[in-house]
């Protein structure tokens, strides 16, 4: 059994500027009488697709967060991307779901193998409609993410998503993939008749996520969850 006894539950992001988006999410975690961490803010300087990646800093920022010696080795840590997610849960429900999975770590799945299509034939399970490792929402116990980044140097040209795919692939039993979408839902290529959004729900064929990820270079279709 990889379950472990809670104390604390941390929601962490990586933003270097403000950003709408980043506002809502901390609007929802306000309204559920959460709290976030927004890591990254003294960088001031723009990181993602439109600035030729720069994705080593996420890393980077997890890393130092997890090396907080007040953190304890059973208490959780939910990662999502700040600037192309949509919050629509809260961190009880969170939390049984991450613990019904019993895995250490989970991340949100996609349609396609990503940044490195080379590595899709290293996938055991490709028959999925979600079969791929996203790193912009992932979950895990605080032991079980520094046991993979406790010896990570940082190169600002790191890419994170390729970082934790081969964590991944080489750590099967330690990290699970949420195909269903119990926890997460990574956007680019789904199949849009089987989404819905009533305003403060996702539900999406017949499970309801927690937290959208909008990925990939468009992002159009945020404009929807955009709540002034």
């Amino acid at each position: 059994m990889y379950l472990d006894y809670i104390r604390m539950f941390y929601y962490i992001t990586v933003a270097t500027k403000p950003h709408i988006i980043l506002n809502n999410i901390i609007k929802t975690v306000q309204k559920n009488d959460e709290e976030i961490h927004v890591l990254g803010l003294q960088e001031n300087r723009s990181i993602g697709w439109n600035a030729k990646g720069n994705f080593g800093l996420k890393l980077r920022e997890v890393k130092q967060f997890l090396e907080n010696p007040k953190l304890n080795n059973s208490d959780i840590i939910l990662f999502t991307d700040a600037y192309d997610v949509v919050y629509c849960g809260n961190q009880k429900e969170i939390i049984k779901r991450f613990e019904k999975m019993n895995y250490p770590i989970v991340f949100g799945a996609e349609t396609e193998c990503n940044p490195d299509p080379s590595q899709t034939k290293r996938y055991q399970d490709r028959s999925k409609e979600f079969s791929y490792l996203n790193s912009g929402l992932y979950i895990g116990r605080v032991w079980a993410l520094r046991s993979f980044l406790h010896d990570y140097n940082y190169n600002d040209q790191d890419d994170d998503q390729l970082f934790w795919t081969i964590k991944y692939l080489e750590n099967t039993n330690m990290i699970k993939l949420d195909y269903n979408n119990e926890l997460f839902l990574n956007s680019y290529n789904m199949n849009t008749e089987y989404f819905k959004y009533d305003g403060n729900a996702l539900k999406y064929r017949n499970s309801n996520p927690q937290l959208l990820h909008v990925n990939g270079p468009i992002k159009d279709m945020l404009k929807y969850f955009i709540k002034d």
